[in-house]
């Protein structure tokens, strides 16, 4: 009775022992889903080149976060801007540095932190001390937080020049454009902060791209009564706010009229982005839609003249 019994208790262990590898292999591969609810940074090769000639935007996935990388031609030399440094947590830090140093970059140009939340700055500092940053632009805006202040003290302590959001400025960078559409002063004296968020409109040749941090309605209604519909057209848009419903009105996105859309977000995220409603105005549009949850970080190209999808080696 007792062997039976010993028996018994090594075939449920083995079976057990069975199970857990099954469920570690089928997390490492994707097969399943973080058990603790961590988007994983997308299993796609990093695109470490840049042929002459070419501006890159990369949206890197982070998760439930924002980080763009631009690489702008400068003659044969090439300038190089990141839009945020979001993490969703703090295991998740590396992400973007991770991302720099596989792509060879030590530098630089410009490091705009959209707005003060956490999945816009949470690697900031982190990135403010692996590289070295020329010039960091952020919104002359009062808020508060510790990941804020630190980030802040940082930029303070190692004297890197700072440029406050001013909307209506344009700045030449290497064969590039990059213009300020937003926050205008009404929206940074209210008390919404994904509405400080600068939107940016970045022009290469015949082609060009919009960022939108988490600019709001209220936010995109602004830059609509200041901007005509000739100077928000764009072939790609950054959906605004990872695809919440709270952004991307209709008129918004009838002025911008982007050939293709980026949406950063976190695979099963806890707000549901991108939210169904910009999903449908999105695809009755005809919009080519490019998702992190879903594909990873992902490159888009531009000679100047078309933009296409860069896909790794």
């Amino acid at each position: 009775m007792a062997k039976r019994k010993s028996k018994k208790k090594a075939v449920k262990n083995l079976i057990y022992i069975v199970l857990l590898l099954i469920i570690a292999a089928g997390t490492y591969f994707g097969i399943f889903d973080d058990p603790l609810g961590v988007a994983k940074p997308g299993k796609t090769g990093v695109v470490t080149e840049i042929k002459e000639g070419d501006l890159q935007v990369h949206m890197i996935d982070v998760g439930q976060a924002d980080s763009f990388l631009v690489r702008i031609p400068d003659g044969k030399a090439v300038k190089n801007i990141l839009i945020d440094a979001g993490c969703p947590n703090q295991t998740k830090s590396d992400a973007i540095t991770d991302y720099l140093s596989a792509c060879g970059i030590k530098e630089l140009d410009l490091l705009i932190l959209t707005h003060p939340h956490y999945d816009h700055i949470g690697s900031a500092k982190k990135v403010l001390e692996s590289v070295t940053v020329r010039n960091v632009m952020i919104p002359d805006c009062d808020y508060s937080s510790a990941t804020w202040t630190n980030v802040l003290e940082t930029i303070e302590k190692k004297n890197i020049n700072v440029i406050f959001s001013d909307a209506g400025k344009t700045l030449d960078i290497g064969e590039a454009k990059l213009k300020i559409l937003a926050p205008s002063d009404k929206m940074l004296s209210g008390k919404e902060a994904n509405d400080y968020s600068i939107v940016t409109k970045l022009t290469y040749g015949d082609t060009s791209f919009m960022f939108t941090g988490d600019a709001e309605s209220d936010s995109e209604a602004e830059i609509l009564g200041a901007f005509s519909k000739s100077e928000l057209k764009c072939n790609v848009l950054k959906v605004g706010h990872h695809g919440s419903r709270t952004s991307s009105s209709q008129e918004f996105l009838d002025a911008v009229n982007p050939d293709i859309a980026l949406i950063s977000c976190g695979k099963n995220n806890d707000y549901g982005h991108p939210h169904d409603e910009t999903m449908k105005k999105l695809n009755a549009m005809g919009i080519n839609i490019f998702r992190t949850d879903e594909m990873g970080s992902v490159v888009i190209v531009s000679d100047g003249k078309t933009v296409s999808r860069l896909e790794s080696k």
